[in-house]
């Protein structure tokens, strides 16, 4: 490794061409992962507005669940279709449209005069998300060669998206305390245009597979079973999982998600997810683990919320900056992981992260119903955001280290896919084990409602734990050590 005279890095590979990174690398690198830290904002930045949301534009309270449903469920449902889109009209177009349309459906988020109108912005919202997360990861593949280069790179924008769920948790009170609810929306529109401007640092794709035929019918069975997959999975803590609308709902998500998976092998010309992809041991472990993780992640920001709220009666404000010490080490950890991928391989490092993921959520089960901040929230989210800092990179590196250009956009897609909809499933199964076990508390003592309250958070995480020991397992399986040594290879 050597410094040119403006400071960058050069690798030097046998006789392979030289990458240099340039102050053009850095900007194209702070575009892509500000513009997935909005993303990851958005998912949980309208939490601490509901109450505000609901008491402005009179929602009821079905009717409020869709003001983050309506986002969810399109940014799940189209992440492969907008990575499949990418590989074949050009990344860069692809992220720069959903930059676009992510602006202009914030703006009218923040000027909605109906609930209406707002619940159609987010799922506008939802829809560019998509193509906003699956085009970053498939761009940042495209700018920086595997090895050090895309280590590095991949360690800031593990950095930004581990972070970005908590910031959105702070920035959302913050913003809902001061100058009102609309404001979340509105600061993404100035970011956006920037954004659009500093689009022109990266790179310019042509499409990988020129005259590729679009798979139009797996782009609508896949799209349509994975958001009704979303819808379904939102739709169990009203109806439950017994119910007949459930059962139904999941019939026709399992009969959508079978066709596709059918066309895509017998009948798809041109696959739009070439199930090739899956032989590498690699991608499939990362999107296995992945999903895993998502559940976890999003296990601790719902429960440790409510928790706050609902037992320790905290504010919107204080509840949001409890999450302040997570944010800071969930940054060190991904910062760190590339350093300890190059020692340990990231197997290695993946099962550890894991290890400490299920440390941090155990403690979590010895939650009390008069509990402190400190012992029953801070320290215990701190550890399981170690762990989960630390699988950012090496599970991403991991799932697109051997797949060719022309794959990375659906590759990228699939690992979203796998940490979103992983995480919207497993968080179903884990607050349905929280509300049993809160409602068999309250059937034996109806008078201590924050002790079952507090019971069912803790049942919830002790399922986390266990996911995540899935996790340490299918990394110890599925991934392997070849990253390892001084050069990161």
């Amino acid at each position: 490794m050597v410094f040119d005279s403006e400071h960058c890095v050069q690798d030097v590979e046998g006789g392979a061409p030289a990458f240099v990174w340039t102050s053009r690398h850095t900007a194209a690198l702070i575009v892509l992962c500000t513009a997935q830290a909005l993303d990851g904002i958005d998912v949980t930045v309208v939490n601490a507005a509901l109450p505000s949301i609901q008491h402005q534009l009179g929602l009821s309270s079905s009717a409020l669940t869709w003001v983050i449903n309506a986002y969810m469920i399109l940014f799940g449902g189209f992440l492969l279709l907008a990575g499949r889109a990418g590989d074949l009209l050009g990344r860069r177009r692809v992220f720069v449209a959903g930059v676009a349309t992510f602006t202009v459906a914030s703006m009218a988020a923040a000027v909605a005069p109906t609930a209406g109108v707002l619940i159609a912005a987010r799922a506008l919202q939802g829809l560019a998300a998509a193509a906003i997360a699956s085009m970053t990861l498939a761009l940042i593949a495209t700018e920086f060669p595997s090895g050090r280069p895309r280590n590095r790179a991949l360690a800031v924008w593990g950095t930004v998206f581990g972070a970005s769920g908590a910031l959105g948790l702070i920035l959302g009170g913050v913003l809902v305390t001061g100058p009102g609810w609309r404001w979340i929306f509105l600061v993404n529109v100035p970011i956006g245009v920037v954004l659009l401007i500093g689009t022109r640092w990266v790179r310019a794709d042509q499409p990988e597979r020129g005259g590729q035929r679009f798979d139009f019918v797996g782009a609508v069975t896949s799209t349509a079973g994975a958001t009704l997959l979303a819808f379904t999975v939102l739709q169990t803590d009203r109806y439950g999982w017994s119910s007949a609308y459930i059962i139904g709902l999941s019939a026709l998500t399992a009969l959508l998600l079978s066709y596709f998976v059918l066309h895509e092998v017998r009948f798809a010309r041109e696959p739009l997810i070439p199930l090739r992809l899956f032989r590498d041991r690699g991608l499939t472990g990362a999107s296995v683990i992945n999903a895993l993780r998502g559940s976890a992640m999003f296990a601790m920001f719902y429960f440790a919320t409510l928790y706050q709220q609902q037992v320790l009666h905290r504010s919107a404000l204080a509840t949001s900056l409890a999450y302040l010490p997570l944010t800071a080490v969930t940054v060190a950890a991904a910062v760190s992981a590339p350093i300890l991928v190059r020692m340990l391989g990231s197997r290695w490092v993946v099962a550890v992260g894991a290890a400490f993921a299920v440390a941090g959520a155990w403690w979590f089960t010895g939650m009390s119903s008069v509990g402190d901040v400190v012992i029953d929230v801070i320290l215990p989210s701190t550890v399981l955001s170690l762990g989960l800092g630390m699988m950012i990179v090496p599970v991403t590196t991991a799932g697109l280290s051997r797949l060719s250009p022309a794959d990375s956009g659906v590759g990228s897609g699939l690992l979203n896919v796998s940490l979103q909809l992983g995480g919207a499933v497993g968080l179903a199964v884990l607050s349905s084990a929280a509300t049993h076990t809160t409602n068999t508390r309250l059937a034996d003592r109806p008078d201590e409602a924050a002790e079952a309250l507090t019971r069912g958070f803790a049942a919830g995480f002790g399922v986390a734990a266990a996911l995540m020991v899935g996790a340490a397992l299918a990394a110890l399986v599925f991934l392997r050590d070849d990253d390892r040594g001084p050069r990161g290879r």
